[in-house]
This record gives C-alpha cells, sequence and structure tokens, in this order.
C-alpha cells in the first residue's frame, strides 16, 4: 500500500508529508520504503489511490537532458494536481526542481 504519511511528529526523521510504501500489521502501519522498519500509526496515512510510476532508489532521466542520470530520494504529493511528484539525486547531489510523472523515464 502507498500512502502519505501527515504526523508532524516524523519531520525529524524526514517521513513529514512524505510518500512511503507500508503494510498493515497489528493496526500498525510497518514502512517499507524509504525506510525499512520503521512504524507508523496509521491514522496519521492518507492511503493514495495508485502507486507512484518511480520508487525510491530507482534510477531515472529528466526527459529534456537525458544525459543526466539521477536516483529517486523523494516521493510527494501534489494536492492541487492530485498527483505525484519526486526530486531526484545526481552524482550525491539533490537537485531543487521538482520532477512528475512525465518530466522522467
Amino acid at each position: 500500500m502507498w500512502g502519505l504519511y501527515l504526523d508532524s511528529k516524523a519531520f525529524k526523521d524526514g517521513l513529514f508529508h512524505a510518500v512511503v510504501q507500508y503494510k498493515i500489521d497489528n493496526s500498525k502501519a510497518l514502512v517499507i520504503l524509504p525506510r525499512a522498519n520503521y512504524e507508523l500509526d496509521i491514522k496519521e496515512i492518507m492511503e493514495l489511490p495508485a502507486p507512484p510510476r518511480f520508487i525510491y532508489g530507482e534510477r531515472v532521466s529528466p526527459c529534456n537532458h537525458p544525459d543526466m542520470i539521477g536516483v529517486i530520494v523523494g516521493i510527494h504529493w501534489h494536492f492541487k494536481r492530485n498527483c505525484y511528484f519526486y526530486t531526484i539525486s545526481v552524482n550525491g547531489k539533490t537537485k531543487s526542481k521538482r520532477y512528475f510523472d512525465d518530466d522522467l523515464y
């Protein structure tokens, strides 16, 4: 299952407003991605309609810069567009641009 974690207590762990893949175990959410074996309160997760096109750690390239290869380091939810957007890292440096599904391949 994929969801958006909304509890601000997870801010220091980098999970606040992050998209997480999880499974439910004894009424708790056990995170699979981005960090395995992290337990969250199921009530603080907004379930998302479908999985993201790209997942954490996947190698991608921006469509307008096919020579640039990056890795997905962040998956977020855009509330106005009602879709995922991604943060990538290229050569160890996180890009500040938001990438949407159609921006990457």
